[in-house]
């Protein structure tokens, strides 16, 4: 995990089988996955890693759209379901958004591909579940050198 001035953290995280890699911001004020899709052709898009579902052989359709709007931008797409890895844990059939759509210039210079948002339940996109309940223990390696073993627990 890292961070731009102790204020954005972020990480790798895989979709998939075999694993696709994204770095996401992990977002307390959101509670929302999504990567840029395969199917997004945008700025933004074409700048970032994207998913393929058809290179998953654990991908399932879902199908619905879906929309989310930040205070400095927004993207719509359709959700999928598959194998979302972080850090060690695996979480297999979850629902997960596939941008489409992200108009604008917020995500082109964005130095993160998606948002993996660890918030309630309750503030989720409609029809967007957030990730679903899992933990480990992890080594956390801080910036300025120091280590600490720490909890990590994903949904609620």
């Amino acid at each position: 995990m890292s961070s731009i001035f102790q204020a954005e953290y972020y990480g790798e995280i895989s979709i998939g089988t075999p694993p696709q890699n994204f770095t996401v911001i992990f977002d307390t004020g959101s509670s929302n996955l999504w990567v840029p899709s395969g199917l997004c052709s945008g700025q933004a898009c074409e700048t970032h890693h994207r998913y393929h579902s058809s290179d998953s052989v654990t991908y399932q359709v879902d199908g619905r759209q879906f929309s989310i709007e930040y205070g400095t931008g927004s993207l719509t797409g359709i959700l999928g379901i598959d194998l979302v890895t972080v850090e060690g844990i695996a979480v297999s059939n979850q629902q997960f958004g596939e941008s489409v759509t992200e108009p604008g210039s917020t995500f082109v210079d964005a130095n993160f591909d998606g948002i993996l948002g660890l918030g309630y339940p309750a503030i989720a996109a409609e029809s967007l579940a957030n990730i679903r309940n899992a933990e480990a223990t992890i080594l956390v390696v801080c910036e300025d050198g120091t280590m600490h073993i720490t909890q990590i627990r994903l949904g609620h």
